[in-house]
Parts: structure tokens; C-alpha cells; sequence
């Protein structure tokens, strides 16, 4: 049965099919901390992973996309963040600030001097799994480009090990 909107009327269908990448081995190993957000407001890592999935239409070939060519955009967001310590530049409770080759961060009652070629200062107010995962599905769509012309939804899951993850979620066309 055809699903209806509101008012009752039917919502048309359009051919669509879904795939999914999933990246289970270590995808990048950083360094972050949460202000006020109790024991992960102490500097701590993790080996994050990432999921993403995309919805569109079939081209003549059948394929929604090349999976060799998402994985190869997926490797490439995420590896920037490997390695680095992970700092929300637009946090509303921590002051972050730069000075030569350092970068100072102060919350509370903590304060952070780090050499500046470790860190990666991102346009972001939390360094949360969800807030990683928005950053990276934005990134893919840039690198995408014109390819992504024929989906309609990508979802980004971003995980820091075992069972935690969050996802994040945008329509496109």
C-alpha cells in the first residue's frame, strides 16, 4: 500500500535504493575532552569507526554510487582527525585560543597548552560523537561533489568503540 501525507492523499514513490559502508577497523584514533561533561571533560581518546549510508536513484548501470569511490572519500575525511587531539572551536564554555605553534584551551578550571601541529581545531561546539558525525557526512558531501547528484538522504554514524554510536542524518534532494 502507498503511503499517504496528512491530508490523506497518496505520496508519490520514486525509485530509490540504499547502500552502506562500514568501516569497523579503527577509520581514526584521537584525543578529545567534553566540557561539563563530567568524567569527559578529562583529555581521553578513542579508536572511532565510521558508517555511512546513502539513499538515490539507480544510474543505467543500477548503481546508486561507486562504493570504491565513497570508501575512498570516507578514508579521506576522516584521516585529518587520526592521530590528532580534536578541539570544538565554537565550545560556549571553553576559551580556545592560538599563538604561534600552540594552541591554549581553559574551561573550568583546567587549562590545556598544546603544540598546535597535534591538535585539529574544528568548526564545531562539541567534539561529541554526534557533532564528529555531522562534520564528517558535511565533509563527504563536499568531496562528492557533482556524484552525489542522484541521492536523496545520507546518514553518518560515527562510533568510539564498541557499542556507542550516533548518527547523524541529511536530505539532500
Amino acid at each position: 500500500m502507498a503511503p499517504k501525507d496528512g491530508m490523506g492523499y497518496l505520496i508519490p514513490m520514486r525509485n530509490q535504493t540504499r547502500i552502506k559502508i562500514e568501516k569497523r577497523d579503527s577509520v581514526f584514533s584521537a584525543a578529545h575532552f567534553l566540557a561539563d561533561m563530567g568524567k569527559c571533560e578529562r583529555m581521553h581518546g578513542h579508536n572511532y569507526f565510521v558508517s555511512v549510508e546513502v539513499e538515490g536513484a539507480p544510474d543505467q548501470r543500477g548503481a546508486v554510487i561507486d562504493f570504491n569511490q565513497l570508501d575512498s572519500i570516507v578514508s579521506q575525511v576522516c584521516q585529518p582527525l587520526d592521530h590528532m587531539i580534536l578541539i570544538a572551536q565554537k565550545s560556549p564554555t571553553a576559551q580556545v585560543a592560538t599563538s604561534g605553534d600552540e594552541v591554549e584551551v581553559k574551561f573550568k578550571n583546567k587549562r590545556y597548552l598544546l603544540p598546535k601541529e597535534d591538535c585539529l581545531l574544528l568548526p564545531l561546539e562539541s567534539t561529541t560523537v554526534e557533532s564528529l558525525a555531522g562534520y564528517l557526512l558535511d565533509r563527504i558531501l563536499e568531496k562528492l561533489g557533482d556524484v552525489g547528484g542522484r541521492l536523496y538522504c545520507m546518514e553518518v554514524g560515527v562510533g568510539e568503540g564498541g557499542s556507542k554510536m550516533a548518527f547523524h542524518q541529511k536530505q539532500i534532494g
